[in-house]
Order: structure tokens, then C-alpha cells, then sequence
């Protein structure tokens, strides 16, 4: 097995500079030399391996630790941002006492497996509140169905989430604008009306606010699902995100 530098580094300053320091008064004392010092810890390590091991776990230990506090600051600052932005939609019960939140893109494969996951989540949570990121960052359709998830929660709230089932049960990637339309068209709503409400600043300002959210919390792709204290990046299984709103309850 091995290490990189920096790891190594890490562990030197955990299990072996406290052992130099040591040595190195046991080496005033007895008048040894560096080399004399270094072969002793060298020998030390090699008859006792586990203390590299040991310090490895100390070190991972730590850096979980300062993840996660870090990770719980972050939250905590971007919270109302994150639960409480008035144009993002919200699904299941909107007086829930559990929030998730989950940054999407219409074109995500794995957003479209993640969807019927969303679906049993409310099912199984009467008190799970499901906030809507809408995240457009693979395709330029994207951006276009995007704008026009957001345009239809204002117009036309009852039937966002028609909208929003409806691509993302398509196959495959949206590969022009006008199978969005379609879509919509389907749905009895105003094509005028929304096109003319896609344009607004509100719509712009929304999707940037949501990429900068996404660049502070260090979200790098899509489904990311955020819930409490915990951020789960990826498709996970319905029992781990399950899991990740009991611990947050």
C-alpha cells in the first residue's frame, strides 16, 4: 500500500515528530548522534508497523470531524437560502417539520431515477417538505426547462409538478426546445404567457442565486440532496436519504 506525500506528512506530525522529540532527549542524554536517532525510530517502526496504522485512523478521524463541522457551518449560514426561497416549487407538505432539498437538472440520468425515490420519500414522511432546486448545468435545454419550471410555480402552481414529472420521466437527454413546449402545451397552459415570464429578472436572478448556493456548499453535480446537517451527492437509495432525515429529525 501507499501513501502520498502530504498524507504521510500528516502522519510524521501525528505518531512520529512526538517520538523524534522524545528520542531527541533520550539522544542528549546518551550523546547520540541524528543518524543515531533516526536508525532508533526507524527501528521503532519497523518492530511496531501498527502505530503507522493507528495514526492513519487518527488522521481520518480528525479530517471527518473537520468535514463535517465545516459542512454543518456552511449549512447553517445558507439555511433560510437553502429551505425558504420564495421561487423555489415545494412538494409534499409544505408545513412539514423535515426539509430536503434536492439541486436537479432536467437532462440528469440519474435525476430521473431519483425522481419515483423523491415520490416514495413523501409517501413514507406525511411531514416531509421537499424543496425544488432547479439547476440547469448540462445542456442548454436545460436552462430552458429551468426557466420554465420556475415561470409555471408562478403561474401555474398546480401544475409545476406535472411539469416537472413529465421530463423528467422523458428518455434519455432533451435535445431541442420544443419537446419542452410539448410538454407544456400538454398541460394547458399559456405558451405567451410563460415565454413572456421566462424572460423576467426574477427567473435569471433565481437560477444564478441557486449556482452560487450550489458553489458555496461545494455541490458539484446532480441529484444533490440536502437534509439537516447532511448533504448526500448522488442518487442514493431510498433507505440511506431515509436515513439522513431520521438523524435530522
Amino acid at each position: 500500500m501507499s501513501y502520498s506525500r502530504s498524507i504521510f506528512t500528516r502522519i510524521c506530525q501525528l505518531a512520529l515528530i512526538p517520538l523524534l522529540a522524545l528520542t531527541a532527549v533520550f539522544a542528549q542524554a546518551e550523546n547520540l548522534t541524528e543518524d543515531d536517532v533516526n536508525q532508533l525510530v526507524r527501528d521503532y517502526i519497523l518492530q511496531n508497523p501498527e502505530i503507522v496504522m493507528e495514526a492513519i485512523g487518527i488522521l481520518q478521524q480528525r479530517e471527518q470531524a473537520a468535514e463535517q463541522a465545516s459542512q454543518s457551518q456552511l449549512l447553517a449560514s445558507a439555511s433560510d437560502q437553502l429551505v425558504n426561497s420564495a421561487n423555489d416549487p415545494v412538494f409534499g407538505n409544505p408545513d412539514g417539520n423535515i426539509t430536503l432539498v434536492e439541486f436537479f437538472d432536467y437532462n440528469c440520468s440519474y435525476c430521473k431515477r431519483a425522481a419515483d425515490t423523491v415520490k416514495a420519500l413523501v409517501e413514507a414522511n406525511p411531514n416531509l417538505r421537499v424543496v425544488y432546486k432547479e439547476w440547469p448545468i448540462l445542456a442548454e435545454t436545460s436552462v430552458t426547462s429551468a426557466r420554465l419550471g420556475l415561470a409555471i410555480n408562478r403561474l401555474y402552481p398546480d401544475q409545476y409538478l406535472a411539469y416537472h414529472d413529465a421530463l423528467l420521466a422523458r428518455p434519455g437527454s432533451l435535445r431541442q426546445d420544443s419537446e419542452i413546449w410539448q410538454v407544456v402545451d400538454s398541460l394547458g397552459m399559456d405558451r405567451a404567457e410563460l415565454e413572456a415570464e421566462t424572460k423576467s429578472d426574477w427567473v435569471q436572478q433565481t437560477l444564478a442565486s441557486n449556482q452560487a448556493l450550489a458553489q458555496q456548499l461545494n455541490i458539484t453535480g446532480t441529484p444533490t440532496f440536502v437534509v439537516g446537517t447532511e448533504i448526500l451527492r448522488g442518487a442514493f437509495p431510498q433507505a440511506d436519504i431515509q436515513s439522513a432525515i431520521d438523524a435530522n429529525l
